[in-house]
């Protein structure tokens, strides 16, 4: 297994500062991490905040809205997270992910008070699963995407158009600590744009703006479904939308606002 994707300096409930691996890269530039690790870093930082400052044991995060007001480098990151808002129905944190001197993310995210609904809302038998008559593969190399077992199920990362896969990252977040569900899905959902590209990575670039992810319930086992499509518009922008499930079937979705523009030679 590879290192974690973050190691950290210092380490507070109220942020801390961390050094990010290699494999957190992106495609377009080996200095800049993909929006998955940081996104995963801002959710932690908000389970962390919201258990410390309330002392409560039963909030579960099942959203985040991140919006990326600046490249985050592959180096050095801080994390700064408050409490919005404490209710008995759920806990807002609010997370800044900086690096450079500068912000780099805002993020909102929401912990719900965890509660019995399972009459209203059975969970039933598992309906499916990645596949086990073959090796993980994937159409894309680059660092975050390396340290990755992806599973193409239709379409393909190098074939526009509409594209599922299976997903688990190999690497721990953070040393000694599991994948809640709010950390693998913000990490692996913030593929969603590229697995469905509709225009050639060598041509274009289609960076997102922000991730909005939303769940229902929590995310089972260590794998990840994604069926994911792009929309693009005439203007300059464009949007990506996934539906995201685990072995007992749909738990969530994704929202990205793509900016378009050619590729820089």
């Amino acid at each position: 297994m590879a290192a974690p994707y973050f190691r950290p300096i210092s380490d507070q409930p109220g942020g801390g500062r961390f050094l990010a691996a290699a494999h957190t890269a992106g495609p377009w530039d080996r200095s800049q991490q993909h929006g998955g690790p940081p996104n995963a870093l801002a959710v932690r930082a908000a389970e962390r905040c919201a258990a410390a400052e309330t002392g409560r044991a039963d909030l579960r995060a099942c959203r985040i809205a991140s919006e990326f007001v600046g490249p985050v480098p592959v180096g050095e990151v801080t994390t700064a997270a408050r409490v919005a808002r404490a209710a008995r129905s759920g806990v807002l944190v609010e997370v800044t992910v900086g690096g450079g001197g500068r912000d780099c993310l805002h993020s909102r995210i929401w912990l719900i008070t965890d509660r019995d609904t399972g009459s209203v809302a059975p969970l039933g038998d598992p309906t499916a699963g990645p596949p086990t008559d073959r090796e993980p593969a994937f159409g894309l190399s680059f660092p975050y995407s390396d340290s990755i077992d992806w599973h193409e199920e239709s379409g393909s990362i190098l074939v526009p158009g509409p594209a599922s896969v299976w997903a688990r990252p190999r690497p721990e977040l953070v040393a000694g600590e599991a994948w809640t569900g709010l950390q693998r899905v913000a990490f692996i959902g913030d593929s969603a744009s590229g697995i469905s590209a509709e225009l050639d990575w060598a041509e274009w670039t289609f960076l997102n703006v922000d991730l909005d992810v939303h769940l229902a319930r929590p995310v089972e086992g260590d794998w990840l479904h994604m069926s994911a499509i792009t929309a693009l518009g005439p203007n300059g922008s464009g949007v990506a939308r996934a539906t995201l499930s685990d072995v007992y079937g749909p738990v969530g979705f994704t929202l990205q606002t793509l900016v378009l523009a050619p590729h820089r030679r």
